[in-house]
């Protein structure tokens, strides 16, 4: 047997286990739905098992655009996660899905359980995730360890003869989640309960309550995923299930699901089971009479240690998978005269733009704005990934429209999977050929040597001409393209970024009201070796055009020396959220059109980056451009993560130690001291 096949197989091992008792003890197998309407709510992939063929699932009610669920309206139930503290980043991942998808509008609580204390940072990072309350539990060391009535020389027998490396841990926590965990004291009070585990995906929004289903349909167990056991896994088990049975046969319901387990009436087992790392369930099942009867006597045998299979790394511990506004002079009537000597950052938004926490629309207006997305066909996964969170931090609330632009035809799957993520308005548009490829005036044999050049100087994209035809086209001609003409503010989105915290106000109308022309997150230093002679052709263009540089600019910002040389700074422009006005307008127009002469974007390998920064620092003031300091955001390999107040606010999930502000290759700095 393979490895990858072993390891697929172990980690279903055991779980079937909590599921034989759910089947024929005494429930009824229409009480245990497939929860089908969950696959299309919550997009989890699985085998429909049919209990009950005349069995027709109700129709659910769907919340449209809810406010939070009033408590009285809910069930008695809670969320259930059992991690450690190395766990936290996988629970981070989770809990923020699920709040996204589901809870956000319905506020139910959640209980954490670990075998040790949780640490403080733990509490801290996934308590700022959720509105409703939260409880951190210790698990009690007979409910999690192995016993001592257990021969240790037979369990490591056992364990070595699946694998050369047992987990005991493993089994620590088959054993607690098959007999245990509903009796935890911080369970006592719920009724129902939804686990979920660390590092698992929600794809889609879930606009009804599933407790609610299971309480109104008296349903015990629900599942989406059902699978085969590995038979080694569990050599004796349902000898010792069928033991159980025939001396405790009042337990088993008349109307069971026995036929999901058994293709011969119950006299072997066909292997099948739910796989429980997703479960929604009735705690009043596991607690009463016939399942902690017959969990008792399967414990009583000893097969959690004698017998059930593991990976080592599968064990309670998962590898953890990765590390890692402001504003200023609104009007008058909104925020009152610009503190003196502060960036405008620090001033913090108005509550005006905030949305009360039971409103889920704006608040009577919204800027002449769209979100923005540069994409091929074969970005669609990242385009997804980045769609999604933009909704869920933001556009679901304020449904500003969508404009994809392609150099090739978008395909029809393509705008199919987008236009499912939102109800906004999505268009797709194709680049003219003239904005995007490499102009005819352009001298190859030259371009091919500069190239060459920078593969062997191992610039990056130094090879590429389509990475050239994409900073051209962002520099220059993005916002004369026929989609964007209607509209005056755009927020740049690109595939497979991250979105780290709730907006609950619209930057859009920060924009608008401030008068800002440019917004940022992350500021850096350009690689030197991609634009040697760019700043000579912008002073050339300074010198020629004097009377376009806007007073009050952002020169400091880009020179050390009041514009001899460039330091290089410039704002990362995979995010930016401005005025199209900004780039339409004559100084801009004229300086984009005096760079492509030049034919820098292909003679060496000027970025969009440097370009709108020398744009907006030069043809705005100063007090145009903001920080959106409140935005978390990362594009690989920098991240903005909102500090203190801001980061509590915005329900941000990033670790606020891993933050690129202030590290010494970002350029922050210098624009905090263009107010001072």
């Amino acid at each position: 047997m393979s490895a990858r096949r072993f390891i697929f197989l172990f980690f279903a091992a055991v779980i079937g286990l909590h599921f034989l008792s759910t089947l024929i003890l005494k429930d009824r197998a229409y009480h245990l739905p497939s929860l089908s309407q969950l696959r299309g709510n919550l997009g989890l992939s699985h085998s429909d098992v049919s209990l009950n063929t005349n069995y027709t699932p109700p129709i659910l009610p769907h919340i449209n655009d809810p406010p939070l669920v009033d408590s009285s309206d809910r069930a008695n139930a809670t969320f259930v996660l059992l991690c450690r503290n190395s766990d936290l980043e996988g629970a981070i991942s989770s809990i923020q899905q699920m709040e996204d998808r589901f809870n956000r509008y319905h506020g139910y609580p959640w209980v954490l359980l670990n075998e040790e204390p949780f640490t403080q940072e733990f509490k801290e990072r996934v308590a700022v995730l959720v509105n409703g309350p939260i409880h951190f539990g210790q698990i009690p060391h007979e409910h999690w360890f192995q016993p001592d009535w257990i021969d240790e020389d037979k369990a490591k027998a056992g364990r070595l003869s699946l694998m050369a490396q047992g987990s005991v841990p493993y089994r620590n926590m088959c054993r607690f989640n098959s007999g245990f965990f509903f009796h935890h004291e911080l369970l006592k009070p719920y009724r129902y309960y939804w686990r979920v585990e660390p590092y698992v995906r929600y794809f889609c929004d879930v606009n009804y309550d599933p407790f609610k289903f299971m309480e109104t349909n008296n349903k015990t167990y629900g599942f989406t995923i059902s699978l085969v056991e590995w038979e080694q896994t569990i050599p004796t088990l349902w000898s010792t299930v069928k033991e159980f049975m025939a001396k405790h046969p009042q337990y088993v319901h008349p109307d069971n699901a026995m036929k999901f387990l058994s293709d011969d009436g119950g006299n072997s087992y066909n292997l099948c089971h739910f796989w429980s790392n997703f479960e929604i369930a009735d705690l009043d099942f596991w607690r009463g009479e016939a399942y902690q009867k017959f969990f008792d006597f399967l414990d009583s045998k000893g097969g959690f240690y004698y017998e059930i299979g593991l990976h080592y790394i599968f064990s309670l511990t998962n590898e953890n998978y990765g590390r890692a506004t402001s504003i200023e002079n609104l009007k008058k009537h909104v925020v009152g005269q610009q503190q003196p000597n502060v960036p405008p950052y620090k001033v913090p938004i108005p509550d005006e733009y905030y949305i009360s926490k039971n409103i889920t629309s704006p608040q009577g207006r919204k800027a002449n704005a769209a979100i923005v997305m540069l994409a091929r066909n074969g970005d669609l996964n990242g385009v997804i990934i980045s769609m999604k969170q933009m909704e869920d931090r933001f556009n679901k609330k304020f449904n500003y429209p969508y404009v994809f632009l392609n150099e090739k035809p978008f395909d029809d799957n393509f705008k199919k999977r987008v236009t499912e993520l939102t109800d906004s308005e999505v268009q797709f548009g194709l680049i003219p050929p003239e904005h995007w490829y490499q102009p005819p005036e352009i001298d190859e044999e030259k371009a091919t040597k500069a190239r060459e050049q920078m593969v062997k100087d191992r610039v990056i994209y130094g090879d590429s001409v389509p990475y050239r035809n994409m900073c051209r086209f962002n520099s220059g001609f993005f916002y004369r393209h026929e989609l964007l003409k209607p509209f005056q503010y755009y927020w740049r989105v690109e595939p497979d970024v991250k979105f780290f915290c709730d907006l609950d106000y619209d930057p859009f109308l920060i924009m608008e009201d401030g008068n800002k022309m440019y917004g940022f997150t992350i500021s850096l230093y350009e690689y030197e070796a991609t634009i040697p002679t760019l700043w000579d052709a912008v002073k050339e263009f300074i010198e020629q055009n004097p009377d376009l540089v806007s007073e009050d600019n952002a020169m400091a910002f880009l020179s050390d020396d009041g514009g001899r040389t460039y330091n290089r700074c410039h704002f990362w422009s995979n995010f930016e959220i401005g005025n199209l006005d900004l780039w339409r307008g004559e100084a801009y127009s004229k300086f984009f059109d005096h760079l492509d002469k030049k034919g820098g974007f292909y003679y060496e390998r000027w970025g969009d980056a440097p370009v709108h920064s020398i744009g907006a620092a030069l043809f705005a003031r100063k007090d145009q451009i903001h920080f959106f300091n409140d935005i978390g955001y990362r594009h690989e390999p920098f991240q903005h993560c909102p500090q203190g107040d801001a980061h509590k606010r915005g329900k941000c999930w990033c670790d606020s130690a891993q933050n690129f502000d202030y590290e010494w290759y970002s350029c922050l700095n210098r624009y905090d001291k263009l107010f001072e």
